[in-house]
């Protein structure tokens, strides 16, 4: 969405020469962190199977991360390793391609085009079974007893598992470190519920921490977690309520629930639970640039906190401290609220945030017939049924959708409406009335994710429309009659466009932090993208006055094309959003002793686990789409964001790692780790080895697999980058 893109791009990078130094350093630094880490994870895994070879006396001719394999491009022929040395025996080093790494073993070697000359070096001198015709079913021949090979089957299958085992022990270890540390993590507390979503249709308040969903229970449950829970649950079972226990101040509320489509991704399912915001002001963006709240707040603000509001204390004893303003925020969009800010510098001061004016297009919208109520909402007592079109509210025939939520936002007595049921001549009128609820409004009545509108005292929803309602006068056209070219009642929006050439954008928009914003705008709104209506809406907001866009639509009844341009103007009512940039809230969870550190980074390798087999399971279902997933481009990406954000964040990251490495080595594919042990467990139940012509075939079988599973996921990372 435009505005996602915008808060994303808000932080400006420094200029200055020192500014780019230390950036540059920063970079460097971060970049050294993600490679040391996961050359970590690469070194503990093959030092598993070096550890485990040596204690049986096998020799190892090399110890790599990295391989070392030949790379020219041409006349240009680049090295085979970053840096080698030789101690004893055995070769250590660094190797060009940094997408792994291995123990090469005497009389062991994954390249299938080798394993017919490793077979004959380890041979001992004079042993004559090298002539005949099947190796297998001749006298066993005699091997270099430091060989792989020679060693029993037990032994190998430690070998092999070693690195496995190294893995899930030291992905324990990290993340028990990283909890001594202290991890940071969004708690799964309910900040508020995406209007029309199940959550919000199943009466859900915000205000409660999420402790149990389905089977899984958690009294610190991470909103993560809690998301993947529901994720995987509606998955597996999509038609198949889900259990959701929910602690609010007052006690345990129950909830069972049938998960719903994400509205911007069909593959993935959700309730539509909204996390939390703190009372404290970002340190670097306090507010939306050109909002309200940027007019009356500091540089002496920069995190700051809210600590009353309108002379009423927050109440830091609630699971949720943040909830009661939030509601006093949108309950009152009209009302200038006095917020009393507890400064960094431990002072208090006052500041008065008057309401946003909106800004608009010059029409007033349509709204859709209602989409969904809220079970046991004034609404649905009142008889109201989805599909109802609302003619009239309190003897108002002007129906705006933006307009009506303000005017029922704060309303404490009943309204009357009337309502159309039904098509053609089956339509029906039905008057009714509906007696508002105590219900908190945490969040503006409208969602950015399904582009409904809710308002939560009287449990409806609807979508606004694209279609015209009302216009008001256009100032390009001034007080003119308005050309035929100019939007009329009825006009169905098809599309639209930021058209001010860029040399002529207000000084907000040539801002480099709008750039991604002024992009998604000279691309378009399209009526059947994925991007709801009330997204362009919202994005309007943001823009200065006098921004020019142009806008396709369709007149009826021939569904004629007008092609028109309008500009950006202030409105006579106000929006619910002010700007106020709040962070996220965030809670902080550090192990007492040893013991629960342990215990925390068993818990967190555990689920990891659970999380790989997880998509495996889903993988082999056909659930899980390629645009899921990541190659090493993603892994690097998602590394160097854990490592900005602190090494808590990276271990865990590498905890994630290196459960990944352990399950998906171990897969049975033959040059993975999962495969050599199939070999030996084949061998073990027939006492012999496998004919190695078929065991070479199946090796080259697997590699070729993994080159082209490598190649898929390179292609895919690349296209998700473009």
């Amino acid at each position: 969405m435009f505005i996602d893109l915008l808060a994303q791009a808000l932080p400006l990078a420094a200029t200055d020469e020192a500014g780019i130094l230390s950036s540059l350093a920063t970079q460097i630094w971060q970049w050294g962190l993600v490679a040391l880490g996961i050359g970590l994870v690469i070194f503990v895994h093959e030092l598993g199977h070096f550890v485990a070879a040596k204690s049986f006396g096998v020799k190892c001719e090399k110890f790599y991360v990295g391989f070392d394999v030949p790379i020219q491009i041409g006349p240009i022929k680049f090295p085979r390793t970053l840096g080698k040395f030789q101690y004893g025996e055995t070769e250590y080093g660094i190797g060009i391609v940094p997408l792994g790494g291995y123990v090469k073993m005497l009389g062991q070697d994954d390249d299938p085009r080798k394993a017919e000359e490793e077979a004959k070096r380890i041979r001992v001198a004079g042993d004559d079974s090298e002539g005949d015709e099947d190796v297998n079913d001749a006298a066993p021949a005699q091997l270099d007893p430091r060989s792989f090979p020679a060693k029993p089957v037990w032994q190998r299958m430690i070998i092999i598992s070693a690195g496995v085992v190294m893995n899930l022990i030291t992905g324990i270890l990290f993340a028990a470190i990283a909890y001594g540390y202290g991890v940071g993590y969004n708690p799964s507390i309910i900040g508020g519920v995406t209007p029309g979503g199940p959550a919000w249709q199943a009466g859900i308040e915000p205000g409660g921490q999420v402790v149990s969903v389905g089977d899984f229970h958690d009294d610190q449950m991470h909103f993560r977690e809690m998301r993947m829970a529901i994720l995987t649950e509606g998955l597996d079972n999509p038609t198949k309520p889900i259990d959701l226990a929910i602690r609010y101040d007052d006690g345990i509320r129950k909830y069972s629930l049938k998960t719903a489509s994400h509205p911007e991704n069909a593959d993935v399912r959700m309730i539509g639970i909204v996390s939390p915001t703190s009372l404290e002001l970002g340190s670097k963006t306090m507010a939306m640039p050109g909002s309200i709240a940027d007019s009356v707040l500091t540089s002496e603000d920069a995190g700051a906190t809210i600590v009353a509001y309108d002379g009423q204390p927050v109440k830091q004893d609630l699971i949720v401290p943040s909830t009661p303003f939030f509601n006093y925020l949108y309950s009152h969009p009209t009302k200038t609220i006095s917020l009393t800010l507890k400064r960094t510098d431990g002072s208090e001061h006052q500041v008065e945030l008057p309401p946003q004016q909106a800004k608009m297009l010059g029409a007033r919208w349509a709204m859709s017939p209602i989409t969904r109520l809220v079970e046991d909402g004034a609404a649905a007592k009142a008889g109201v049924q989805v599909g109802d079109v609302i003619t009239a509210f309190n003897g108002n025939q002007e129906i705006d959708a933006y307009l009506m939520p303000l005017e029922l936002i704060s309303a404490t007595e009943p309204v009357s409406m009337t309502l159309r049921r039904g098509e053609g001549e089956a339509a029906k009128t039905i008057e009714v009335e509906l007696t508002p609820q105590e219900a908190l409004q945490t969040h503006a009545p409208d969602s950015q994710i399904s582009g409904e509108i809710a308002i939560n005292r009287f449990g409806f929803s609807f979508h606004p429309l694209p279609i015209v309602a009302s216009v008001l006068p256009n100032l390009l056209a001034g007080d003119a009659p308005a050309p035929d070219s100019e939007l009329q009642p009825g006009d169905e929006l098809q599309a639209v466009r930021l058209i001010t050439p860029d040399s002529e954008l207000p000084k907000q928009l040539q801002d480099k932090r709008f750039e991604p914003l002024v992009a998604q705008l000279r691309k378009g709104w399209e009526k059947d993208g994925p991007m709801p209506w009330g997204a362009v809406i919202e994005t309007v907001q943001y823009l200065p006055e006098g921004t020019e866009l142009q806008v396709l639509a369709t007149r009826s009844p021939k569904g004629r094309v007008i092609e028109s341009q309008v500009v950006v103007q202030q409105d006579e009512r106000v929006w619910f959003e002010r700007g106020i940039g709040l962070t996220a809230s965030e809670s902080m969870q550090k192990a007492t002793s040893v013991t629960e550190a342990m215990t925390l980074g068993f818990r967190e390798a555990k689920r990891r686990l659970q999380d790989v087999f997880r998509f495996l399971r889903m993988a082999t279902q056909g659930r899980v789409k390629m645009r899921h997933v990541g190659g090493p481009l993603a892994i690097m990406d998602l590394a160097k964001q854990e490592a900005e954000r602190g090494i808590s964040p990276q271990l865990l990251f590498l905890t994630m790692l290196s459960m990944n490495l352990a399950i998906l080595n171990f897969l049975p594919i033959p040059a993975l780790d999962g495969g050599h042990m199939v070999f030996l467990i084949a061998e073990a139940i027939r006492g012999k080895k496998l004919n190695e012509q078929l065991e070479m075939r199946l090796t080259m079988a697997g590699v070729l697999m993994i080159l082209l599973l490598m190649v898929v996921v390179f292609a895919n990372d690349i296209l998700r980058l473009l």
